[in-house]
């Protein structure tokens, strides 16, 4: 029994090692790319409401009430979605004394409608500052963009290894691994404090102008190859 069990281990062992060194030869690393440039679909802006005054409680009211009024405006832009947020009340010095009150309230746009945007940006110039804006990809534009470069990437690595097969005069390989790695699509920043906006300005202006610029996304797909002089050997 213990001959029986000897024999085995060295059969599996004599295979493993015949496989292992079977790996180890004709190994070849290769890299291919596939890059594209993507107009952004997406806008970001945050509107601030801000007053200052010597009575917090009354700042917060009239801050409360313009939010109020900015966020019946959004209401009537069915592609902007919103969210209020960063609502601030803060005490003012000077000679380590309290001298005035600032009150602030923060609102956060979102839509993959531009036009919708601009005219909303608008339309909010008296009851609001912008910001910030900030452009970038959909999820569902980077997906798409991303199956496409991979299909390219995958064919650049694929031509790469016949052609060093053929330039070796070998007649086959085999894929030993590969990784896909994706990158890109950072958010564009623009600020755009300089657009605001008085209270006493028209309660609606021209629509405001939007360059939403590009991002770039690229596909890396790395990985290993092994010429091999045997197709024999090969498995579908």
């Amino acid at each position: 029994m213990k001959n029986t069990f000897f024999i085995v281990a060295m059969l599996f062992y004599s295979a493993s090692a015949a496989a292992e060194t079977e790996l180890n030869f004709n190994l070849i690393n290769l890299n291919a790319t596939a890059a594209t440039e993507v107009a952004n679909d997406k806008v970001s802006s945050v509107i601030q409401v801000m007053l200052n005054g010597t009575d917090p409680a009354k700042l917060g009211q009239q801050v409360n009430q313009r939010s109020n009024q900015l966020l019946a405006k959004i209401k009537d832009f069915d592609a902007v979605k919103s969210q209020t947020t960063g609502y601030q009340t803060r005490p003012m010095y000077k000679d380590s004394q309290i001298v005035s009150w600032q009150v602030s309230q923060q609102i956060r746009l979102h839509s993959n409608d531009f036009n919708q945007m601009s005219e909303l940006l608008g339309e909010v110039q008296s009851l609001g500052t912008v910001q910030s804006m900030e452009f970038s990809l959909s999820d569902e534009l980077i997906e798409s963009t991303q199956n496409e470069l991979m299909q390219q990437a995958i064919s650049k690595f694929r031509n790469k290894a016949s052609l060093i097969q053929q330039q070796f005069d070998e007649p086959g390989y085999r894929l030993v691994n590969m990784s896909v790695n994706t990158s890109g699509y950072a958010p564009v920043h623009r600020m755009e404090s300089s657009m605001m906006m008085s209270a006493d300005m028209s309660s609606k202006s021209a629509p405001v102008a939007l360059e939403a610029g590009s991002n770039k996304v690229s596909v890396d797909v790395n990985g290993q190859i092994q010429l091999i002089s045997d197709t024999t050997t090969l498995t579908d």
